[in-house]
């Protein structure tokens, strides 16, 4: 079984280090402190420029708010809008979104609208269904509604603590969709997470913080001192690569 890797990008540097590392793709976002949120579109734009020849496939996250998955309807047009003008930015990259009904369901009505904007591109259910009512019951959902693939911690805040309905979605989707894991994962559990659930796609971020000499004045007066600059870890994607050849999984 080869599992395929996924590295959460929010710079083009960050990307070009899971390019180089051979990540199978990199998901295109901002703000990864609040899960992501959607990028620029130069941003978008650039990570295709640069993946030019390199075999690394570019998803771009359309989220347009951190407060929850249950959205009004002016966020649903901002959804609907970023989905159709991102594609001027890369119009191969797979779209991640993701919605919730207010019982709890996944939004099947605006996910078929989202999909009917992508002209035959990939749409991916991102991490909403961890706080879904019924998790299989949103897994049926996404089938139904043409998703290729979920991706999710199994309902846990780390994917390993989330092994057992992980489990439980790989053995309900068959070949029907394709179960990603993400959220905490790392050199140390990438083989034990493959092993425990079956997935054959694993995702995860690998910024760590960077030094910042002469800051100067502070752009955020409740935030002052904070630093929030980052750098790619390339360490870590590089760990999750070796660790994924030593037992065979790739």
């Amino acid at each position: 079984m080869r599992v395929r890797v996924e590295v959460c990008i929010t710079s083009v540097d960050e990307a070009m280090a899971a390019m180089n590392a051979g990540a199978d793709s990199v998901e295109v976002c901002t703000w990864l402190a609040a899960g992501g949120l959607t990028p620029g579109p130069g941003l978008v734009s650039l990570v295709r420029e640069r993946s030019k020849g390199t075999g690394t496939w570019s998803r771009v996250l359309v989220r347009p708010s951190p407060g929850g998955f249950r959205y009004t309807t002016d966020e649903r047009q901002i959804i609907l809008r970023d989905a159709l003008l991102l594609a001027v930015a890369d119009d191969t990259a797979g779209i991640v979104a993701g919605a919730l009904r207010a019982d709890g369901q996944a939004d099947a009505e605006l996910m078929d609208l989202v999909r009917a904007t992508l002209n035959g591109r990939e749409l991916t259910f991102h991490r909403a269904i961890d706080h879904a009512a019924d998790m299989p019951a949103a897994l049926e959902q996404c089938i139904g509604f043409g998703a290729a693939r979920v991706l999710t911690s199994g309902g846990a805040t780390r994917a390993l603590d989330g092994a057992a309905m992980l489990k439980r979605l790989v053995e309900g989707a068959g070949e029907r969709i394709t179960i990603a894991a993400g959220a905490g994962i790392n050199p140390g559990n990438v083989v034990e997470l493959v092993e425990r659930t079956g997935v054959r796609e694993v995702h995860f971020s690998a910024q760590r913080p960077a030094l910042l000499e002469h800051a100067g004045v502070a752009m955020s007066a409740e935030h002052a001192g904070v630093n929030f600059a980052v750098e790619p870890d390339t360490a870590k994607i590089e760990g999750v690569m070796n660790a994924l050849v030593k037992a065979g999984l790739r």
